[in-house]
């Protein structure tokens, strides 16, 4: 857990599912010591017997209400309209005078965290997975359909796509999609977006001035994408609960960074999650790359991947990799400074390749 994310005393945890769940009683609080937002497994009694739930509570500096909001209204659009397994919601707080809030109250959801472990996985194991990843975001991009891109939170009570308070919202994607590029340049220029946790505020400024260049006129030149849907932009194993014996997905989460975009974006954001060229050989990153379009082609009778999606997502995937790029000092903040060196030189490589097509 973060410095920005102080933990909750007992009394705050029982008094927040209190208010959501009056008859149940918490038994154990079990802090969960990873992300930036408070999060913790609880063992309760309630009138219908013992069970594990999930509180999880904004309490970072970096977390935007707006989007916190957002989650268990997905997680309940998403449970009851698709089979895309999302944890049952028990409550939910947008706003409250005692404690930290947006806070929610889910089930608790078994299964294993496969976050930069995936070797570890049975190929099978690992196939099974990438299938399901491939599947469930087909209903993502079947629901919802919005006329401006960006990111989607609750306002007033509403979920829309925002705009002001730092966020812009624009009638184009390519528009919206060049801005971001460009504050994802701005942050990489001094650090990235987590700058104070830096080891080296100057590890990839250098790429900048080449990279603000060339996306300034391959952005505007893209061909027109599809309708703006539902984009779930963390769609990563870190955010699936995995059956270690079969690989099946148990449950989807982290819906705080869901965008108003073409799903072309979202399978190339989530290509850049999922699959790992970088220490798979070629060929092999190549055979999950077509289990996992192909799981998706199938679950969607009017998709395929024709020649202009194909060029659209080849650029998306170059603006997820700035991403990456510019969560480095967080994602690798236990790293030894040689393996992040490593990461680096990963991006590195990977920018150098788009660069001199």
């Amino acid at each position: 857990m973060t410095p920005e994310s102080p933990p909750l005393d007992e009394e705050a945890v029982r008094g927040m599912v209190r208010d959501l769940q009056p008859n149940w009683r918490v038994d154990t609080i079990d802090p969960i010591e990873y992300g930036l937002d408070y999060v913790a497994v609880l063992k309760v009694e309630t009138p219908d017997g013992n069970c594990e739930a999930v509180l999880k509570a904004a309490t970072a500096d970096h977390s935007d209400p707006a989007t916190v909001r957002a989650e268990p209204r997905l997680f309940e659009l998403f449970g009851r309209d698709t089979d895309v397994p999302v944890p049952t919601v028990h409550g939910y707080r947008d706003h409250h005078e005692d404690y930290p809030a947006p806070f929610s109250l889910t089930e608790y959801v078994a299964g294993e965290n496969y976050e930069g472990a995936v070797g570890n996985l049975d190929t099978a194991v690992r196939e099974r997975t990438l299938r399901d990843a491939g599947r469930y975001l087909a209903p993502l991009h079947e629901r919802g359909s919005y006329d401006r891109a960006g990111r989607i939170g609750v306002r007033d009570g509403e979920m829309r796509v925002l705009d002001g308070d730092g966020h812009t919202a624009t009638d184009a994607f390519h528009d919206w999609l060049l801005a971001a590029a460009e504050h994802t340049l701005d942050c990489l220029a001094d650090g990235g977006y987590f700058s104070e946790m830096a080891d080296d505020r100057e590890r990839f400024a250098d790429l900048v001035p080449d990279l603000r260049s060339s996306l300034a006129d391959a952005i505007p030149d893209l061909s027109d994408p599809e309708r703006l849907t539902y984009c779930h932009k963390d769609y990563r194993y870190g955010n699936f609960l995995v059956d270690p014996e079969t690989g099946a997905i148990q449950a989807v989460l982290d819906w705080g960074i869901v965008v108003a975009a073409p799903p072309s974006f979202n399978l190339a954001s989530a290509e850049s999650l999922l699959l790992s060229p970088d220490a798979d050989p070629p060929a092999r990153t190549a055979a999950l790359r077509e289990t996992f379009r192909s799981a998706y082609a199938d679950a969607r009778d009017d998709w395929t991947f024709d020649e202009s999606t194909r060029e659209r997502m080849r650029l998306y995937r170059l603006t997820c990799r700035l991403d990456a790029m510019a969560c480095l000092p967080l994602w690798h903040e236990d790293a030894t400074p040689a393996e992040r060196d490593e990461r680096a030189a990963e991006h590195r490589a990977f920018v150098a390749e788009y660069l001199d097509e």
